[in-house]
């Protein structure tokens, strides 16, 4: 027998006729014994491609962790808690997707897997289809998973809640062996399990009441019917007998969506995180964007009860009485985010600079689950254009490298034949491979090794770092520069109007530099041969660039500086392109969008103007704070990026920049021995926060609201500041 941890296990499932496995669910039930609870009862649990696991009738968690075939994770639970003497009830909700997406990639076989000491999944565990599921309905995004529709009348929870529940008529089935393809090898999540609170709404902000679309019980989209009824929305206490309510959860937030309600006919809903004045910005007719929603079928008469399967990211939920009449509807969401030791603070006496923080602070956690993500509302997908902005963000939060490492791990297992990795991964997202993305690659393997000190993920990564260089080295030309390659999506940063081959060659330069940092301070032998490669392509690079940098884009005038590239251009670029820029109001005719302002702060900080970064970030996010936002949306504010998401963590960067300018916090060795504190003293104004190191938090305190400026640090132990 293969050696496995879920020896002896059975991978679960129903296997229909034509094989069908979109957007499908299988229940699962175990009943078994104890005379006593234990003080541990530790579970293994994984499935292909999701699953729901209660044990009597509690919810335990939402998983496996993302991972590419055939290496499949897996999480271990400690049931105890949930456990009791005499019959218990373990139940499994599996899902599967069934066609691949932007999180996973179908390989034509679903199961859920189970052990535990005693337990095994096996014939003895009772199988059934799920009846309430309407399996026929629209996706929610071209990126993500499916609307979700459910008749409560076919379907019901008493099965996973009622150990005595009547089964007899459930399956049993035999199974698939542990070990098999397309799961040939098992791995453990090495991250936290996700949190699953509880958050009920604010407030019902808006209703509306107008003629229902005659057909919303034969459109397969929920969407469909709101483009077609023209709601007019408005105040709650001035609609009577209304057809729709929005409910304001007050901020942002990711996980499943929680209905208790009562109605005469159908519920529908939709979620959306914007409202313009009382409008809700949901994606416009056609659009590829947004339309993740619903359709909940009642009882009536009887307190209806349903959860949804899988995560969204929204603010906003419109629920729609189809009868009108009587109605009752209670809403929650249970939240499913990373589990982050959130010890990093900032506290401002500048209203708009903590706002600026908490906004940025809860982008940042609402982009972060079983991999970093971005577009909760959209996509939930690992786009490692991000990884670099998102790991600083998470660092100044927490020092938690897990996430990074798990998508380089992760990004490894899905290369294409000339070595680079794909932009997102798991996944089938065949458009977007990105050969800048796979030199950002690069650069966040120094990043991690810049904050842990240790060459572990390079040394388990060195041969993907040189498939990565191979390519390059295959196609510079002649003159020192990389073309564009057409197969691929050349992204550099939203910004029409920019020439990208110019920093998109910087970006390479810059990942090799990255790349052969980490081989010379590993000094192994296979490293020999990647350092040498490296310098080739560098002194290549370099002097390409060099010449043919005459009249830089903000972009490359950025990473010019960054890179040292013609140091005695360094002023010009500063004073003439990016300073003016940065005054103005983000209307450039070539603007850094706000993912990209990331990399003009860190050249502006290198050229020690931290005072310039504070008030750009001040004016420019304020107006994210002024619309009413909670988190930081993807873009600046412009009327064709109308349905964009709100909620991106690449526009969260100011995180990084108010812990090392306002706390005034900064690294100067690989694992944060050597630090030095250099806050920003504003005159009446004060800063106070933690800084969460390896070796424990750096507490800051800054006061400039007397005659003269006070600031004052504690450093953990074996940290020096100089």
């Amino acid at each position: 027998m293969i050696d496995t941890p879920f020896k002896d296990a059975r991978w679960l499932w129903i296997v229909q006729e034509q094989r069908d496995e979109r957007d499908r669910r299988v229940r699962m039930r175990k009943i078994f014994a104890l005379d006593r609870v234990p003080e541990k009862f530790e579970a293994l649990i994984s499935a292909d491609a999701k699953y729901t696991l209660f044990v009597n009738g509690e919810f335990v968690h939402h998983g496996p962790a993302r991972n590419t075939h055939p290496v499949w994770s897996f999480d271990r639970i400690d049931l105890a808690p949930f456990l009791r003497t005499g019959k218990n009830l373990i139940a499994v909700l599996g899902y599967q997707f069934g066609v691949s997406n932007y999180t996973y990639s179908y390989a034509g076989a679903s199961g859920v897997i189970f052990r535990a000491p005693g337990i095994k999944s096996d014939n003895s565990w009772k199988l059934s289809e799920d009846p309430g599921y309407i399996r026929a309905v629209a996706k929610g995004s071209a990126q993500y998973g499916y609307q979700e529709f459910y008749d409560c009348s076919k379907g019901d929870r008493s099965w996973f809640m009622d150990v005595d529940y009547d089964d007899s008529q459930w399956q049993n089935t035999d199974g698939r062996a542990a070990g098999v393809m397309p799961w040939n090898t098992f791995e453990e999540r090495n991250i936290p399990l996700l949190t699953n609170s509880m958050t009920a709404p604010a407030a019902i902000v808006a209703a509306s009441s107008h003629e229902v679309d005659p057909r919303w019980r034969t459109v397969q989209s929920v969407i469909k019917s709101f483009h077609a009824e023209k709601a007019d929305f408005r105040a709650p206490e001035l609609v009577d007998d209304p057809v729709c309510r929005i409910y304001d959860f007050g901020r942002e937030v990711v996980g499943m969506l929680h209905f208790v309600f009562e109605a005469d006919d159908a519920v529908d809903f939709i979620v959306c995180e914007k409202l313009d004045g009382l409008v809700p910005r949901i994606t416009a007719p056609g659009s590829l964007h947004t339309a993740y929603g619903g359709r909940l079928y009642p009882v009536p008469g009887k307190n209806n009860e349903h959860e949804l399967t899988m995560p969204w990211g929204f603010r906003y939920v419109l629920v729609y009485n189809r009868a009108k009449g009587k109605f009752n509807c209670t809403l929650t969401v249970r939240e499913c985010r990373y589990t982050l030791k959130n010890t990093g603070t900032f506290t401002a006496s500048d209203p708009v600079l903590q706002k600026i923080w908490d906004m940025c602070e809860l982008t940042q956690k609402c982009c972060m689950a079983d991999s970093y993500i971005d577009c909760p509302s959209r996509e939930y997908a690992q786009w490692w254009g991000d990884a670099l902005v998102q790991s600083q963000n998470t660092f100044r939060l927490a020092n938690d490298p897990r996430l990074l490492r798990r998508g380089l791990r992760t990004l490894a297992r899905q290369l294409t034949p000339e070595g680079l990795t794909y932009g997102v991964s798991p996944g089938c997202a065949h458009l977007c491979i990105l050969p800048d993305y796979s030199a950002m690659y690069l650069v966040t393997l120094l990043a991690d090794y810049q904050q842990t000190a240790s060459l572990e993920m390079w040394r388990e990564l060195r041969n993907t770092a040189s498939g990565i260089i191979s390519y390059f080295e295959k196609y510079i030309t002649a003159d020192g520069l990389i073309p564009f390659d057409e197969r691929y999506w050349l992204f550099v940063d939203w910004c029409p109007p920019l020439n990208k081959v110019e920093p998109y060659n910087q970006i390479v330069l810059w990942g090799i530099r990255s790349a052969a940092k980490l081989a010379e301070l590993s000094g192994e032998t296979e490293d020999a041969a990647i350092l040498e490669r490296c310098s080739m392509l560098d002194a290549r690079l370099t002097s390409a660039i060099s010449r043919n940098l005459q009249n830089p884009s903000p972009h490359s005038a950025a990473l010019a500086i960054l890179l040292d590239i013609n140091p005695e251009k360094h002023d010009h670029y500063l004073r003439d392109i990016l300073l003016p820029m940065m005054h103005g109001n983000h209307d450039h005719p070539v603007q850094p969008d706000a993912y990209f302002m990331y990399y003009v702060f860190e050249a502006v900080k290198k050229a020690g103007l931290p005072e310039e970064i504070i008030s750009c970030i001040t004016r420019w996010w304020k107006e994210f704070a002024d619309a009413g936002l909670s988190t930081v949306p993807e873009h600046f504010f412009s009327e064709p990026m109308k349905y964009t998401s709100m909620c991106h963590a690449w526009s969260a960067h100011p995180l990084k920049f108010f812990s090392e300018l306002l706390l005034g916090v900064r690294q100067i060795t690989p694992g944060w021995d050597i630090i030095t504190f250099e806050p920003l003293q504003i005159p009446g104004m004060k800063f106070s926060g933690t800084v969460p190191l390896p070796q424990g938090n750096v507490v800051v305190e800054v006061d400039y609201t007397g005659k003269e400026p006070v600031k004052k640090i504690q450093l953990p132990p074996g940290v020096i500041c100089r």
